[in-house]
């Protein structure tokens, strides 16, 4: 049985070499053209049903690989606008901070902003300034937004400041419309008050606080904030009064160490007459109408005459 079926594998494999001889010598008697079609019609009719799946292969292979370039030029993009955005952010504080540098008569070193705690109100920052040498403790630190603190320990490149935030920091302020004065602090690091007003103050919401200057550490005339909420306890001397600060840390990078200068003169405590006050109209001489006129007659009474020859030594004698 075993020699019956070899010799039978033994005849097919003669019938399939044979026939590849005869194709091989047709095809070698057919012309280029007529071999060239009779070649793409047997390769596809072969693989037909596998040119679709893989032209669908290919096509996402190189959509996946066009997609991946976007997404590199994309990240590319928005980074370069990020920076950009940030340089034009920049610029805008640098031009303010000149703004301020030539209304001022202070000797002002810049100082950018290099470590800084993530809270929107941080204690303290860490700057480096321009010529650390002329930095010295207690040189208070402004910004275009105002006042941001003070040099509290200096160093040979790095400076630390402690800012308008820090639970120790004590700001002698006074409000600019009715130049009533304060200590600005703030309430264990969370909102920032002004202290020590007394009840019958005027102070109203709204109001700018400026720094006044009589604390001798910081210039008069430094912006610290308005006045948001004003809460009266007639059980307490003083007035809870509630700062909107002006100082943003999140927007501040850069600023000036007032390094020396001429200080502005300290503001007056006489407030402001407003033009429409009753103190500043002239006073108007009262018109009082004339006295009526009275026409007094007094009564007419007959008086009797007497006769001459009645009288003594008259004619009749």
């Amino acid at each position: 049985m075993l020699l019956f079926d070899r010799r039978i594998w033994h005849r097919h494999d003669i019938a399939v070499l044979i026939a590849a001889l005869i194709i091989s010598a047709v095809l070698a008697v057919l012309p280029s053209g007529l071999k060239t079609a009779a070649g793409g019609g047997v390769v596809g009719t072969l693989f037909a049903p596998l040119e679709y799946p893989a032209s669908q292969v290919r096509s996402l292979f190189f959509s996946w690989k066009d997609n991946q370039e976007l997404r590199l030029r994309l990240a590319v993009a928005s980074l370069e606008n990020i920076s950009l955005k940030e340089a034009a952010r920049e610029n805008d504080e640098f031009r303010r901070l000149l703004e301020l540098k030539s209304r001022t008569q202070w000797l002002l070193r810049s100082a950018r902003v290099v470590g800084r705690e993530p809270a929107a109100r941080a204690p303290s920052l860490v700057v480096e300034p321009s010529d650390p040498k002329d930095i010295r403790n207690d040189m208070p630190a402004v910004s275009d937004r105002g006042l941001v603190g003070k040099v509290v320990n200096s160093g040979p490149e790095y400076s630390q400041v402690a800012t308008i935030f820090d639970p120790d920091s004590r700001v002698s302020a006074i409000v600019a419309r009715s130049r009533v004065l304060g200590i600005f602090r703030t309430d264990r690091g969370r909102r920032c008050i002004l202290d020590r007003v007394s009840l019958r103050s005027d102070v109203r919401e709204g109001d700018t606080v400026l720094t006044s200057g009589y604390g001798q550490v910081f210039p008069s005339g430094l912006m610290l904030g308005t006045v948001e909420r004003i809460r009266v306890d007639k059980r307490q001397l003083t007035m809870n009064i509630e700062i909107s600060p002006s100082l943003d840390l999140n927007r501040t990078s850069q600023m000036f160490i007032i390094t020396g200068g001429v200080n502005p003169p300290l503001p007056s405590l006489a407030p402001a007459k407003a033009p429409d006050s009753l103190a500043s109209r002239p006073r108007r001489r009262l018109k009082f109408p004339p006295p009526p006129e009275m026409d007094i007659r007094l009564p007419q009474a007959p008086v009797p005459v007497p006769d001459e020859s009645e009288l003594p030594g008259g004619p009749g004698q």
